[in-house]
């Protein structure tokens, strides 16, 4: 850990993002230190914590012992999967580390940021992390949707669905992103409502390859609604694509992601009324190297109802928890969403949606990790579980590339208009 940086808490022992610097009452949740600078470099993502052995497992023959440390949805996954899966449990490792520029806009944006009208959107902010110490539901929700994520990232991965019956289908993407701080040619004026630019293109299968979705992620929602271009490479046609928002269907997903499934959740929090319901001790998945693994292959991960539990590491970390309740008049296919984001990087963790009737429907699970030589945290995968199909999808899966995710490089906004789809969409 980077015991220098331990300096940069605030008053009250908090870390420079508001959490809570202090270890837990028993100790099982270590003080943050600084966070983990390690190793790795952006030709290798190394997984310094592979020699770690497993302090117990949670399945669902012994689940009740450690209940009050699980959500509803990680029990119901044991539940549904009482053979050959388990929460591999290791020692707490508060490894989340920022540059300094963030932690340093972060402090300001605690004196200055406001939600906007209804709280679709955050006014007198810069950058990221509006409300490091919130006061609702909705500021919790905005500091995730506001993290920080390397100032840019390109990733190549794989989203994988996985059939009630063990058999899976693989899609290859490519993403590209770029928040305004790297991006050139950002207009403050006209581009003041949009938070980030992105892309994502297909790669495979070929039958799909060459499809791009382009996405100007705004903020206020409500006022302009997020705006989006689908390219068809086999058409050759760009067009505006206002179904990439709330409920509208995934790309690729087979039905098993929302849009704003993405990321965990993204898009606009408009439809729903917001609750938070303070901080829990959870087990989560966390520093998950080793799905990020070249030794790891898609067959060793997909097992029938759930992933292989060797590859994937939980922890015990403070967590806060959020609920979300359709407003009356509002329409989505998710009645109720239950989520749980890490104190330490405001990234959502575990996420649970409840359907019309009250009952758990989905379960998704964030799968964080370090990256130490970007001092960015973010997810080595997301899944998505249908406890209703017996299906889920898995996706952001980065295994098989040639290099880790880049992050910072410098991009330019001429990249991301619909004018620019049909010369990336070549196959």
């Amino acid at each position: 850990m980077g015991a220098a940086a331990a300096s940069a808490t605030y008053a009250g022992n908090f870390t420079p993002l508001g959490a809570d610097a202090s270890a837990s009452a028993d100790g099982s949740i270590p003080a943050w230190t600084g966070g983990f600078s390690g190793n790795s470099s952006k030709d290798r993502f190394l997984n310094p914590f592979a020699g770690d052995p497993v302090k117990f497992s949670i399945s669902f023959a012994n689940y009740k012992q450690y209940q009050d440390n699980l959500t509803p949805g990680q029990v119901e996954h044991l539940r549904r999967n009482p053979e050959g899966y388990q929460l591999n449990v290791y020692e707490t490792r508060r490894t989340a580390r920022l540059p300094e520029h963030v932690y340093a806009v972060a402090r300001e944006n605690s004196q200055t940021a406001k939600l906007a009208a209804d709280g679709n959107g955050v006014i007198d902010y810069k950058g990221y992390y509006p409300f490091i110490f919130p006061k609702s539901g909705l500021e919790v929700l905005w500091n995730h949707f506001m993290r920080y994520r390397g100032g840019s990232l390109l990733r190549e991965h794989t989203q994988v669905v996985t059939q009630a019956s063990g058999a899976f289908s693989e899609v290859r993407l490519e993403d590209r992103a770029a928040w305004p701080e790297h991006l050139s040619g950002y207009d403050p004026g006209r581009d003041a409502n949009v938070m980030v630019f992105s892309t994502q293109k297909v790669t495979a299968p070929a039958r799909l390859a060459g499809n791009i979705l382009l996405v100007h992620e705004t903020i206020n929602q409500v006022e302009q609604p997020r705006l989006a271009w689908l390219y068809n490479s086999g058409q050759r046609r760009v067009r505006r694509a206002p179904q990439v928002a709330y409920d509208g269907p995934g790309t690729a997903a087979d039905g098993l992601r929302t849009a704003d499934n993405y990321d965990m959740f993204s898009g606009s929090p408009d439809r729903y009324d917001w609750k938070l319901e303070g901080k829990q001790e959870i087990y989560i998945p966390y520093n998950n190297n080793a799905l990020a693994s070249s030794d790891l292959t898609t067959e060793k991960l997909i097992k029938k109802g759930h992933l292989e539990p060797s590859y994937l590491r939980y922890e015990k970390h403070r967590v806060w928890k959020v609920v979300g309740t359709l407003k009356p008049g509002m329409r989505h296919i998710y009645a109720k969403r239950v989520f749980y984001i890490d104190e330490d990087t405001w990234q959502l963790a575990l996420a649970e949606h409840y359907d019309s009737r009250g009952v758990l429907w989905r379960f998704s699970e964030g799968f964080h990790v370090q990256y130490d030589y970007a001092d960015t945290p973010w997810y080595a995968g997301e899944a998505i579980y249908d406890f209703t199909s017996g299906r889920y999808l898995v996706f952001g899966l980065t295994y098989n590339n040639k290099s880790p995710i880049a992050f910072g490089f410098q991009a330019s906004k001429s990249e991301f208009l619909p004018s620019a789809l049909r010369s990336q969409g070549v196959r």
